[in-house]
């Protein structure tokens, strides 16, 4: 049975209470260094520099996939000084991002991000992927645009700046050539969604509709069926770096893609099962059973399919629902229970008509829309952000957990939650940049999903190293079977 534990600053000591399958996660390093050195450059000139020619910046490793850290370190530097380290790039859709900070060079002239504090900008304090994570949309006709990942064969080339003195707003909307800025040092650096060696085979098996990841090798590997919410689509990027773990991923659409039905109505289970089935086949992968991840309305899907096929050994729901929503779910042609009732009406109506609709997801009258996740024979992984602006994602694994442990008290150990402050609704792997709110095309309008960047960061990877322990622990032979 898993202990519960509370991590904060360092501390960590036991809870009390019965969610003895309940984790809660915290990183807040302390903004008081950062505090205190920004009140010494309340007023910064760009100061003249002595060895501009031996100023370097390295990131490394570089090139790496998108869920590794980085190292990154200024070096050449006048000691003492305060610069801007100014990050950017543009997605495959051509829409910029950016983001600056200003750092303070030590004695030796010398700005390492694993532990010097950011003084000001898009963040403070020691932030070590925060010129990747804390990037912003920039100037562009789309409205909250989410940075796009949908072409994983080219690397996220983000480069990376730094000038002499204090700069933010002019830098970014002017830029540096308006303002006549020269930066001392610069690089590219590299971020890979696919791994060396993977394969990607589009999907079109029966009705089944995605991609096929593959890692190198003949494996054989766990196989993991990978699916998004609302937003409809394929999203591969996920898929795609469990693939460079080792996992054989199946990116699965279920509508509007290809010749899959255009909007979000109605489900048929059946879909699913066919597309458990033709992972399950795959000569590459483990016999052991399938998991299945499933990311705000996917944490539904997989809890029915969980039910209803003995394939599926695992299932990740990362800020998913215990109720039905937003589509009902049939089963032989016919509904298995009516999705929760909502509307876009009640949603919380902030600036610029951004909405936020965590408060109309209410399913205290509606039992009928439950899931009965007592039901659910595999193990199971509820990813939780505490923040989660979108819905009322800890309130939905409470609801599932005091479900389960009523009716199965003996196989607590199947059901761990994984609960993380100050994260939003949007966990991804590693690294990937904070988006705090975008446009939703199927709502038509910008949704705030919460978080702050910090937290959401730490939120991601950590559940990421917990899903693919879990995977290989649970869809994997044990070494006496081998």
């Amino acid at each position: 049975m898993f202990r519960t534990l509370l991590c904060l600053k360092g501390f960590v000591r036991p809870l009390s209470g019965t969610m003895s399958s309940v984790k809660h996660f915290s990183s807040r390093p302390s903004l008081a260094q950062a505090n205190l050195l920004l009140s010494k450059t309340s007023s910064i000139s760009s100061p003249s520099r002595t060895d501009e020619e031996h100023a370097d910046i390295r990131v490394t490793p570089s090139p790496c996939l998108m869920d590794e850290a980085v190292s990154v370190v200024i070096s050449g530097l006048d000691s003492n000084e305060v610069y801007t380290l100014h990050s950017s790039i543009t997605d495959c859709k051509g829409v910029p991002f950016a983001a600056v900070a200003h750092y303070r060079s030590n004695n030796s002239g010398v700005i390492d991000l694993k532990n010097t504090p950011a003084l000001g900008g898009h963040y403070t304090g020691v932030f070590p992927m925060a010129p990747f994570v804390c990037i912003l949309p920039m100037s562009t006709k789309l409205k909250d645009p989410r940075m796009s990942m949908h072409d994983i064969t080219s690397p996220l080339k983000y480069n990376l700046s730094v000038f002499e003195g204090a700069y933010g707003y002019h830098l970014l909307v002017k830029g540096a050539e308006f303002l006549g800025l020269e930066p001392v040092c610069e690089t590219v650096h590299e971020r890979r969604l696919m791994g060396d060696g993977c394969q990607r085979i589009p999907v079109r098996h029966g009705r089944v509709r995605g991609a096929l990841h593959l890692p190198p090798g003949d494996g054989p590997f766990p196989g993991v069926v990978d699916m998004f919410g609302s937003a409809g689509g394929l999203m591969e990027h996920r898929a795609s770096l469990l693939a460079a773990r080792g996992v054989a991923t199946l990116a699965l659409a279920f509508f509007d893609y290809d010749d899959l039905p255009q909007t979000l109505d109605s489900l048929d289970l059946e879909y699913f099962i066919e597309a458990v089935d033709y992972l399950y086949s795959h000569d590459k992968v483990s016999k052991e059973g399938v998991g299945v991840i499933g990311t705000s309305k996917g944490g539904d899907i997989a809890l029915d399919l969980a039910m209803v096929s003995p394939k599926v050994k695992v299932i990740v729901p990362i800020n998913g629902s215990c109720y039905s929503i937003q589509a009902s779910m049939n089963l032989g042609g016919k509904p298995i229970r009516p999705p929760l009732p909502f509307t876009i009406e009640e949603g919380q109506i902030q600036r610029d008509l951004r909405l936020n609709l965590s408060r109309i997801f209410d399913g205290k009258n509606c039992p009928e829309s439950i899931v009965p996740v007592e039901k659910v024979p595999c193990h199971m992984l509820w990813i939780v952000s505490e923040d989660d602006q979108n819905w009322t994602s800890e309130k939905f694994a409470d609801i599932a957990y005091q479900r389960y442990a009523q009716h199965n008290p003996h196989t607590l150990e199947k059901f761990q939650v994984l609960k993380y402050p100050g994260a939003g609704h949007l966990v991804e792997p590693p690294y990937v940049p904070f988006c705090e709110m975008s446009y939703h095309r199927v709502v038509t309008s910008s949704m705030i999903w919460g978080g702050n960047a910090l937290d959401h960061t730490h939120a991601q990877v950590h559940s990421w190293d917990a899903m693919l322990k879990l995977f290989r622990d649970k869809l994997m032979p044990s070494p006496s079977k081998l």
